[in-house]
């Protein structure tokens, strides 16, 4: 009997702040020194006086998207959920009913336990929504969940699906035990586990790596691939590096390997940073 190859893929995951106002011009230019000093005061753990300067900045200087955000984010980070609830429907009034600031709407709610409340927000996320995104869904499916509607909940599950939803790890999330003893559920699961080959041989794929060599899954077969998707300009992927690595040198005697997928843009940057860290796993770009 053949072996299959076992494959693990890997997504660095890049944060930013929300977009609260896409295209919205500033009234006057925001010196760069104000910013510096907001988010030094939000570095010191100053965030009430970090919001005092930011609403003289909005006053000073008129509504900016960057402004807009820090607000917003040192309101959630203060847990000024009322506060920011006003914040964000100020904000709805002035530039009508976008996506962002929808989402926004719906997690406050959620944080100031509002179920029905956020469940009409999210349903009208997802209508104004040009892209309807699987986590649109998802946010319907646990508003649903909250006011212990099952039907509805497991209907919204089965349209994130559609949509793309991939995660089979609900089984062991605590926010779907209502949902344990329903036949669906478990069927909606399985169809998951289905849609992404679980337990199926991965598919081939051959690159071609920055040594000039081609990689090729079907040549890896009896051992244990791990593909990294990762960018020199992502801070989370390269802190985990060193990690990966060290699972590398420990385990590669064993048949483990390493795939490193590189989104850059840039060769020669790319060929630099790999210059510094002399790794031995596989890259390609």
């Amino acid at each position: 009997m053949k072996k299959k190859v076992m494959t693990f893929f890997i997504a660095g995951v890049i944060f930013s702040f929300l977009s609260i106002h896409p295209g919205r011009l500033e009234a006057k230019s925001v010196p760069k020194e104000v910013y510096k000093q907001i988010y030094q005061l939000m570095g010191q753990g100053k965030d009430t006086e970090a919001l005092q300067l930011t609403d003289k900045a909005l006053q000073d200087y008129g509504s900016s998207d960057e402004l807009l955000k820090i607000k917003y984010n040192i309101l959630v980070g203060l847990k000024k959920y009322d506060e920011a609830l006003v914040f964000i429907d100020k904000e709805i009034k002035t530039s009508g009913e976008s996506k962002e600031l929808l989402s926004a709407k719906y997690n406050i709610l959620i944080w100031l336990k509002k179920p029905d409340e956020a469940l009409k927000v999210a349903l009208k996320k997802y209508r104004v929504a040009g892209n309807k995104s699987p986590w649109d869904c998802m946010d319907i499916v646990h508003a649903y969940l909250t006011i212990r509607d099952k039907n509805n909940a497991l209907d919204w599950l089965n349209e994130a699906v559609s949509k793309g939803f991939i995660s089979y790890r609900l089984l062991d999330d605590k926010k779907y035990e209502l949902l344990q003893k329903e036949k669906r559920f478990f069927e909606i699961i399985e169809n998951i586990k289905s849609i992404i080959g679980l337990g199926y041989p991965a598919k081939n794929f051959t690159v071609k790596l920055l040594s000039g060599k081609t990689f090729s899954l079907a040549d890896q077969r009896g051992k244990v691939v791990l593909i990294y998707f990762w960018a020199t300009w992502c801070d989370p992927c390269r802190r985990e590096i060193p990690h990966l690595d060290q699972y590398f040198r420990q385990f590669k005697d064993k048949g483990f390997e390493i795939i490193a997928i590189s989104l850059d843009t840039s060769l020669k940057k790319l060929e630099e940073y790999l210059g510094q860290i002399k790794l031995q796993w596989n890259f390609s770009c």
